[in-house]
């Protein structure tokens, strides 16, 4: 089973005019800077293109798709919180042929954060290849634009954007025991097993 991003990553969560904002800062002197600190921020907030890291669901509206050998019930129960849509399901069946399941055949169901793909009544799965591969899920998961991001999320980022741009060198250990904690403390709620 495995993860592939089909959409490019969204835009940076914070502007430059909030950022400097919170900075303090009233001239554009240092906006590559406050550039590089929106774009470090983000990232730490956001999955990678394999799916892992920050809040451990993509931000912003972003197509994936899974990849695995069947249709057994962990198989298709997605990875993230905040999924949308199933776009699309498509096989490669038994005689290795290519197919797509009609999308009257599943839908995506859940409780709480947890999705998965489903049948629909009276329909069933087709016999698939045996392969790693054999069915790939594409679903979009995310807010659908960075306005609809909560303002938690966003405070997460200016922190996390202050830290940035006052420690530009390395930094040994990343964000500060403090600003860590402020982050946590802003998202938690939003990941996928909150406490």
């Amino acid at each position: 089973m495995w993860l592939e991003r089909v959409s490019q990553p969204f835009a940076d969560l914070i502007e430059i005019e909030d950022a400097r904002d919170h900075l303090r800062i009233l001239d554009q002197d240092n906006d590559a800077e406050i550039e590089a600190a929106i774009v470090a921020a983000t990232a730490y907030l956001d999955v990678d293109e394999d799916g892992f890291g920050g809040l451990g669901f993509p931000l912003v509206s972003q197509q994936w798709k899974l990849r695995v050998p069947g249709f057994a019930e962990v198989m298709t129960r997605l990875p993230f919180a905040r999924v949308t849509s199933v776009d699309a399901i498509e096989v490669i069946g038994a005689d290795d042929v290519p197919a797509s399941v009609p999308p009257a055949d599943y839908m995506l169901t859940g409780s709480g954060r947890l999705k998965q793909v489903v049948l629909t009544s009276g329909a069933s799965w087709p016999n698939v290849a045996d392969r790693p591969d054999a069915v790939t899920i594409r679903f979009t998961a995310g807010w659908p634009d960075v306005d609809a991001v909560p303002g938690d999320i966003k405070a997460a980022a200016r922190l996390l954007i202050g830290h940035f741009f006052e420690n530009r060198t390395a930094v040994v250990d990343g964000p500060s025991a403090e600003i860590a904690l402020g982050v946590e403390r802003l998202t938690t709620r939003y990941k996928a097993f909150a406490i």
